[in-house]
């Protein structure tokens, strides 16, 4: 199935957190599926995410599949060139009209471009575990993604890039 294409669309990403709290995120609709979302959204100041630093002009691109446990985040210097790859343990992806929502359940897979894995917030999960934020089936939903993106990060990046390559030319 072809993607609907947008240059300007606005879209919301909404992050909500266990603890309550949300985060809204403004950004350009790249291309929707009925199953995918792909969002952009543009780093107008140098930042830090983590251990990665994005330059001034970087871009991160958003990929939001409405039947999978994680979302992707594909950073890329100004020129395109790939950054690194964080991915997001998540539940109750939501692919609405004007706004793309989901569940953080904290956990992420980072992998830079020169092909470094690691994960973040493993304490924070178990913290949050400890205190009976987070159920048997959320525990076991993090465990089994954070398996499934060690073994396969390579391939669903390479298949974000291919999607992205088809709709910005990147």
């Amino acid at each position: 199935m072809r993607p609907v294409l947008s240059e300007a669309e606005g879209i919301t990403e909404i992050k909500r957190h266990l603890d309550g709290r949300v985060e809204r995120f403004g950004c350009r609709l790249v291309a929707r599926w009925p199953h995918l979302v792909v969002l952009c959204f543009g780093h107008a100041q140098k930042r830090r995410a983590g251990e990665v630093l994005l330059p001034r002009g970087s871009r991160s691109y958003g990929f939001f599949w409405r039947r999978r446990p994680y979302l992707l985040y594909r950073m890329v210097e100004p020129d395109g060139r790939v950054i690194a790859h964080r991915f997001d343990v998540v539940e109750r992806v939501r692919l609405g009209g004007g706004e793309v929502s989901y569940r953080d359940l904290l956990l992420d897979v980072w992998v830079d471009a020169g092909g470094r894995v690691w994960v973040e917030d493993e304490e924070e999960v178990a913290e949050h575990a400890r205190r009976g934020l987070l159920s048997a089936a959320q525990r076991a939903r993090i465990e089994r993604t954070r398996a499934l993106l060690l073994r396969r990060h390579g391939a669903i990046a390479r298949e974000a890039a291919r999607l992205l390559s088809q709709v910005e030319g990147l």
